[in-house]
Order: C-alpha cells, then structure tokens, then sequence
C-alpha cells in the first residue's frame, strides 16, 4: 500500500490534470475539454470505488452511498472553487 502524499504533490498533480486540459482546449473547446476531464473523472472514480471493494456484490451494495458521497464532495469543491473565481474574476482571466 502506498503512503498518502503531500499536499504540495496532491496540489501539482491537480494542476498536472488542469494543463493537460487546457492542452487539449487548444484543440477543441473548453467545453469539449472539460466535458472529457468530466468523463474521465467520473470513470476513473467508478473505477476506484469497484477497486476498494471486496468483490461485485460490495461494490454494487455501495452505489447508492458512493455516489452520494462523491455528489456532496464535487459540489462542496465546485462552489468552493466557484466562490474562488468570483472573488478573483479579473485576475485569473486576464
């Protein structure tokens, strides 16, 4: 099992994520971008979530609670990081 990492390294590799997006931005749309960031996230997690369980019938039992869970984290991180945009609009987009 591998250790926790920092926040510092938890950050950059958030960051990793946000710049190969907007890479991909470049070519298409911040929308296009997003939406495949979207989709990766969504399925990367599904991913997580069977990876942590036991077997099928776990995984399955805990749908309801995971996603659940996950909805609350994503919105509670959205308006943080919406509230975060409003307070520094003219700043981040120069």
């Amino acid at each position: 099992m591998t250790s926790p990492v920092s926040n510092e390294v938890f950050r950059q590799m958030a960051a990793d994520h946000i710049d190969l997006t907007n890479s991909h931005a470049h070519n298409s749309s911040i929308g296009e971008a997003g939406g495949a960031l979207l989709q990766a996230a969504t399925r990367y997690t599904a991913f997580t979530c069977a990876a942590q369980s036991a077997d099928k019938t776990q995984f399955l039992a805990a749908r309801k609670l995971n996603v659940e869970q996950l909805t609350t984290q994503f919105r509670e991180l959205l308006l943080s990081h919406y509230d975060d945009f409003g307070d520094n609009y003219e700043t981040y987009l120069k």
